[in-house]
């Protein structure tokens, strides 16, 4: 099984490079198609679809868990880049990467506590819980010197992106823990 997913994985990966390196007559060809500037602007969902790929298998597969808690970190991390960019592209405020770019040790954060919750691993929890309150620390502290009002409502969501993330996590492992027989 896991072969399968090699061979997806790298089938997908090589669609990509195609891509980027064709992007330029592609636009160029949805253009002359019709297709405003308004729709193009969402292109970052294809990068949130491709996230589903690895996070979907990761919390549904019938595969190993490692194998599954491998799929959570890149899918995580896509997720997370994705709705970034969908962010900055819908609201044209590229300049917001100066802190945004936070979002990749957040992800990763998050990312390997889903590792660590799907494939029973207490240090993983622990290290990527570590990672992603360093992410949101960065984020705090880098929106503040550069960010304005987006800073607010994006900081609020990391905020309670971690809070759920932590929360289920520890929720989780109580209720999965057996009470001893009387």
């Amino acid at each position: 099984m896991s072969r399968t997913i090699e061979l997806i994985a790298g089938l997908v990966l090589l669609g990509i490079g195609v891509l980027v390196l064709a992007s330029e007559p592609l636009i160029d060809f949805v253009r002359g198609l019709g297709i405003g500037d308004d729709v193009l602007r969402w292109w970052p969902i294809v990068i949130i679809g491709l996230s589903l790929f690895f996070l979907v298998p990761s919390f549904v597969g019938r595969q190993h868990p490692r194998l599954r808690a491998g799929m959570a970190i890149p899918g995580a991390m896509l997720a997370g880049v994705g709705a970034a960019l969908l962010y900055t592209s819908l609201t044209d405020r590229w300049s917001a990467w100066s802190y945004l770019w936070s979002v990749l040790p957040f992800s990763f954060g998050l990312g390997m506590y889903a590792a660590g919750w799907i494939a029973d691993a207490p240090a993983f929890k622990w290290i990527g819980s570590g990672i992603a309150v360093g992410g949101v620390v960065a984020y705090l502290v880098f929106a503040t010197a550069f960010g304005g009002e987006a800073f607010r409502v994006v900081a609020a969501i990391g905020i309670i992106a971690l809070g759920l993330a932590l929360t289920i996590g520890g929720l989780a492992d109580r209720l999965s823990r057996k009470s001893p027989a009387a």
